[in-house]
C-alpha cells in the first residue's frame, strides 16, 4: 500500500543478518563473548518501545518502567511500526540487536486504548507475552514530595504478591512468575536488611481468573501494581528498627486483555540447566586466603637431596680431610 509521508517505513529486517557477523577486531570477540549463552547469565536487559500511535498514559509508564529497570534497560522514545501479535520478528530483532530479553511496548488505538505489551525472549525469540490495558495510572513525578527521598537506582526490589489467588490460581501462578523475571533484577544470594531502599506490591482478585480470556460474568482480571520506598527508624525495641512504607510510584492498575503462553518445545529449553550447575564448584585444594584478601597456596614437593645440586665448583672449595697423593720415586724431599 501507499505510505504517507508521517509514516515510517516498515521494519523488515532477518534475524540472521545479525547471527552472520564475525568480529574482525579483538574488541568485537570480547563483545560478542558477553552476548553468548553463560553457566552464570548477565542481568537481563528490558526494552521499552512505542507503537506507531501511542497515549500520553502509556508514553509516561514507559518512562517509569524504564526508571525501574535502570542500568539494565533502554528506552525508544520513538514510534516504531511493530505489531507484536500480528507479526514478532520486527520485534525480536531489535531485542537481539540491543541484547534485550525483556521487552515492554505501548500503543493506543480506539479499540484498545492505552495498551501495554511485557513479554520475554529465549534465545532471541518471543517466548510469552501479557497484554495490559491500562486503567488508573499515576506517574511517578507525582510522588516526589511524599516518597522521602525515594531510592537509588540499582537498589534491588522487595517483591510481595498480596492474594491467595497467586498460590491457588493456575494462571495468576504463570502471571507470578512472569513478574518475578521481569521485575526482579539482578539474582542475589543474600540481602542485608539496610540495602532494601524498594518495595513492589501486586494485588489480584481471584475472581475472573481461570475462564476464557476477558473473564465470565462480567468479571474483570485486575491486577494492581504499587512501589513503596523502605525508611527505617528508630524504634522503641532494640530487636529491630521500625519499617515506614511511603508511596513512590508508579500506581498502576492494570486488565490483562490477551495472553500468548510459551511454546511446550521452547519452554522446555529455555528451562533447561547445564549439568555444571547441577554439581557443587570443586573446592581447590591447599588454597587459602588471608585476612587482608591474599590468595595463599601451599605447595608440596619431594625431599630434596643437596648432595646433587650442580653447583658451581671452584678449586679453593675442594673437600677438606683428604690427604694430598703420594708423589713418584724421583719426588723431593722436605726439610
Amino acid at each position: 500500500r501507499n505510505r504517507t509521508a508521517a509514516e515510517p517505513p516498515p521494519l523488515r529486517l532477518s534475524l540472521m543478518s545479525l547471527e552472520s557477523r564475525r568480529a574482525k577486531s579483538a574488541r568485537g570477540r570480547r563483545f560478542l563473548a558477553q552476548r553468548e549463552p553463560k553457566l552464570v547469565e548477565n542481568p537481563r536487559t528490558a526494552l521499552l518501545a512505542r507503537g506507531q500511535k501511542s497515549s500520553a498514559v502509556v508514553n509516561e509508564l514507559l518512562t517509569d518502567l524504564f526508571c525501574l529497570k535502570k542500568p539494565h534497560a533502554k528506552h525508544f522514545r520513538r514510534h516504531n511500526a511493530v505489531h507484536p501479535w500480528e507479526d514478532a520478528t520486527p520485534l525480536e530483532f531489535l531485542c537481539q540487536k540491543n541484547d534485550a530479553s525483556l521487552f515492554g511496548f505501548g500503543t493506543h488505538s480506539k479499540k484498545r486504548p492505552h495498551n501495554l505489551v511485557l513479554g520475554r525472549c529465549f534465545d532471541h525469540r518471543i517466548l510469552d507475552m501479557y497484554e495490559f490495558g491500562v486503567e488508573a495510572s499515576a506517574a511517578m513525578a507525582g510522588f516526589a514530595r511524599g516518597a522521602g527521598g525515594g531510592a537509588s537506582g540499582e537498589a534491588k526490589p522487595l517483591l510481595q504478591f498480596n492474594g491467595d489467588g497467586w498460590e491457588n490460581v493456575v494462571e495468576l501462578k504463570e502471571l507470578r512468575a512472569f513478574l518475578l523475571d521481569w521485575f526482579g533484577g539482578k539474582p542475589a544470594e543474600a540481602i542485608a536488611p539496610l540495602a532494601l531502599e524498594r518495595v513492589i506490591a501486586f494485588s489480584a482478585s481471584p475472581e475472573g481468573w481461570g475462564a476464557a480470556d476477558g473473564g465470565s460474568g462480567g468479571s474483570r482480571r485486575i491486577v494492581r501494581l504499587r512501589q513503596y520506598s523502605v525508611k527505617l527508624q528508630k524504634s522503641a525495641e532494640a530487636t529491630a528498627p521500625h519499617v515506614a512504607l511511603r508511596e513512590m510510584g508508579p500506581r498502576v492498575d492494570l486488565v490483562v486483555r490477551r495472553v500468548q503462553r510459551p511454546a511446550p518445545d521452547l519452554l522446555r529449553e529455555a528451562m533447561r540447566q547445564p549439568a555444571a550447575s547441577s554439581a557443587s564448584p570443586k573446592k581447590a585444594r591447599n588454597v587459602s586466603h588471608s585476612k587482608l584478601g591474599g590468595r595463599e597456596g601451599r605447595l608440596h614437593l619431594p625431599k630434596q637431596d643437596l648432595s646433587q645440586m650442580p653447583t658451581a665448583r671452584m678449586k679453593g672449595l675442594g673437600k677438606r680431610g683428604v690427604a694430598p697423593k703420594q708423589g713418584g720415586g724421583g719426588g723431593g724431599g722436605g726439610g
